[in-house]
């Protein structure tokens, strides 16, 4: 199996692990000094602040200004090339932020995003991380492009982030000849906090995109985790009004179904009520809810025997979506995963009558409840869904925590699923290394089905940025059921490997050098080999402008106990097979006005051979237009025939300006032969309020080669936020 090849790239891997090892340090890498957490009495304001971006608000005068953020990448410890500024200041109902960036070339600033609420990190941009806790492990991401283009999301602890949060805040900023400016107003309302405590965590960053330059007020040895923030301190008198949001919605949808000459017209209200039961424990409830604006899915193509995840999109789920998660869990075992609730099987929509949520936090203890029901479908009556989730902190990151669902979405039999789970994570002599163990524990009881349904499982990892590594074990037993999570292969013992090392480079056309292994074993329960993966990744370089290039060899075995299809009707029969394939990529830095990409996979799979083909172009001739092109092909040769699987995806944007965006996204794939357009014109006028217009059409493939028209939706969605 393991050819001349082969061995020559695992020679590279540890030759290039044994060349970190002897380097005392990188080359870029300051001598380490120990942490020591920066702390700031935060003034209190009375003056009036105008979210416009330009800083010439009276107030600003009261502000407290930092000075003294440094490099973080690519010289650890350096002063900036740019100066940078940060001022803060609050009153009873706001927490004032704003950036002062200068910029010696401000005709060169990146800021291509245009479209709120989407992916800032090609620009430049202001990063902000707020730990409304100071309980070093988890909190708040928000950024600002020099567009005024907001994002944020929630970091969960460790490296783990949910960036599908959104939260209500302002935020505008200013280019000039001497650089950019940004101001952002956090409302109270909108964050989770304990009203004793007078101190919270924060971290203030700046991304000269450009140069690739990060800078923090605060860091360690390159990294920036909540746990190595600053504080703020003397925050007292805070309101959070009472604490209610009120979010009525209405959308109108003309549905046609032309294989059937059927059109439908729906009018549907639905309202959304959010209540701060306390400064850190929330309460929702959703009647009648609307999903029409959600995006679409991207389209995979399934070369495996597992059915594939898809990714949350719906916002009333992503909401403080953190307190459920489990164990990081990423996919395989998960005892809640939010898709299982008002989708079919086939991702069809299936109506919510209501819903009700409680999360947050009471003291040490993070706390989650989900209640929803479902209505009748397909032949599956209306279901109660219930899902709760606690854990507690313990030591300085650590947690220990339980789960318990309750519900089956997809049939009419019952289903259950306890689980227990711990994560033990500190910093070796307080502010050195990041380690960490994580153990997890589930049973199920399912209607039909008796013993055998137990999953748990134990990892440890050593994720850092010069190496990092990790071991885990896990088992999911044949009859482990967990109807409102996911899981797609049972009855097995899984064990994982991985060892990575990462080189910096001081100067020169590369910037990092990262090289590794990840093997994966996977057997049944009675350890009888299943699968086995191997990848050796003699390098990732990455240059000094952010291009990437990347070479890998996968070696794998599959033993197959029964027949499975692939796409194209092609039969793999039963087997054991060994196969090896390599991975060419290369990916243009997303600043560029035009970013190629390109991935190229080839080589032995299962019986037969396979190619594997991914391009990809990004083409921002400024920032109201963009397109995103990407083509790829599955070229199949097996013994049971050929097929090539292709699937075509055509994302292009036009942002009229900050509020107003029209989004369009076309796919196409010949396996299932179907076109589909998802088209969203976007109206923001203020954060909370939002109006959409959404067409979605579908065509289908005819034998002539041409498509025939199946389906067309138009939806008009209001819906606007009010804060008491």
């Amino acid at each position: 199996m393991f050819g001349s090849f082969h061995r020559a790239l695992l020679a590279g891997v540890l030759f290039a692990a044994a060349a970190g090892i002897v380097t005392a340090q990188d080359a870029t890498t300051a001598p380490r000094n120990a942490f020591e957490r920066k702390s700031i009495t935060i003034p209190r304001t009375s003056g009036r602040v105008v979210v416009d971006g330009k800083l010439d608000d009276s107030a600003w005068q009261d502000a407290v200004r930092l000075t003294d953020a440094t490099q973080y990448l690519p010289q650890d410890g350096a002063a900036p090339s740019e100066a940078t500024e940060f001022w803060l200041m609050y009153d009873a109902d706001t927490l004032y932020i704003a950036a002062k960036f200068d910029d010696r070339d401000a005709a060169s600033i990146k800021r291509a995003q245009l479209v709120q609420g989407q992916a800032v990190f090609n620009d430049d941009f202001l990063e902000i991380l707020l730990d409304t806790y100071n309980n070093k492990r988890t909190g708040y991401i928000l950024y600002v492009n020099p567009n005024g283009v907001q994002r944020d999301g929630l970091g969960l602890g460790g490296m783990a982030f949910n960036m599908d949060w959104d939260g209500i805040w302002d935020a505008a900023a200013q280019i000039d000849s001497n650089g950019w400016t940004a101001e952002v107003a956090l409302p109270f309302k909108t964050f989770s906090f304990d009203r004793d405590s007078t101190t919270w965590g924060i971290n203030l960053l700046r991304s000269i995109r450009r140069k690739n330059e990060e800078i923090a007020w605060s860091h360690h040895d390159r990294q920036i985790n909540f746990d190595l923030a600053g504080e703020i301190t003397g925050l007292t008198g805070l309101r959070q009004g009472r604490g209610v949001d009120i979010v009525p919605a209405y959308a109108l949808t003309t549905r046609t179904r032309m294989e059937i000459d059927d059109t439908t017209t729906l009018s549907k209200p639905s309202l959304d009520a959010f209540w701060r039961v306390t400064p850190s424990l929330r309460a929702a409830i959703t009647l009648n809810t609307d999903f029409s604006a959600t995006e679409v899915d991207d389209r995979q193509v399934n070369l495996t025997r597992f059915s594939q995840f898809f990714p949350e999109k719906r916002d009333f789920f992503l909401d403080d979506a953190e307190i459920f998660e489990f164990a990081t869990l990423a996919q395989n075992g998960r005892p809640f995963f939010s898709r299982t609730i008002g989708l079919s099987a086939g991702g069809q929509p299936i109506d919510l009558d209501a819903g009700a949520k409680l999360t947050g936090r009471i003291g040490r203890y993070s706390v989650g409840a989900l209640a929803v029901r479902q209505e009748p479908f397909a032949g599956i009556d209306a279901k109660n869904l219930l899902v709760a989730r606690a854990y507690a902190n313990i030591l300085d990151q650590s947690t220990v925590g339980a789960i318990v669902t309750s519900g089956d979405p997809k049939s009419n039999g019952d289903n259950t699923v306890l689980g227990v789970d711990f994560t033990l994570r500190d910093r070796l002599r307080g502010t050195g290394p990041i380690v960490e163990a994580i153990g997890w524990a589930q049973r199920s009881s399912t209607s039909g089905l008796d013993g055998d349904d137990a999953a748990f499982g134990l990892s440890v990892g050593y994720p850092n940025d010069r190496w990092s590594g990790s071991l885990g074990a896990q088992e999911i037993q044949e009859n482990f059921r967990p109807a409102l999570g996911f899981v797609n292969r049972t009855g097995i013992r899984q064990y994982d490997g991985s060892l990575k090392h990462r080189r910096r480079f001081a100067d020169g056309r590369w910037r990092s050098w990262l090289t590794g292994i990840d093997a994966r074993e996977i057997t049944d329960q009675n350890n009888v080999l299943q699968s086995r993966y191997l990848t050796l990744l003699p390098f990732t370089l990455e240059t000094r402008a952010a291009d990437a290039y990347t070479l890998a060899a996968l070696l794998e075995r599959e033993v197959l106990p029964a027949p499975f299809q692939l796409p194209g009707g092609l039969i793999v029969a039963p087997g054991d097979y060994s196969y090896e394939r390599w991975r060419i990529k290369y990916v243009a830095a997303g600043f560029r006005k035009l970013a190629p990409s390109i991935e190229l996979e080839g080589g032995d799979f299962l019986a037969g051979k396979r190619f594997d083909t991914r391009l990809g172009l990004q083409y921002r001739p400024n920032e109201h237009v963009y397109f995103d092109a990407q083509y790829q092909t599955n070229a199949l040769d097996m013994p049971s025939g050929r097929f090539t699987a292709r699937i075509y995806t055509l994302a292009a944007n036009l942002a009229f300006n900050v509020n107003w965006a029209w989004l369009n996204v076309t796919q196409y794939d010949n396996f299932s032969g179907r076109l589909g357009v998802n088209s969203r014109l976007r109206w923001l006028p203020a954060q909370g309020q939002a109006a959409y217009l959404v067409l979605n059409y579908d065509w289908r493939e005819d034998f002539d080669g041409g498509f025939k028209p199946v389906f067309a939706e138009t939806t008009l969605k209001f819906n606007y936020t009010f804060r008491f």
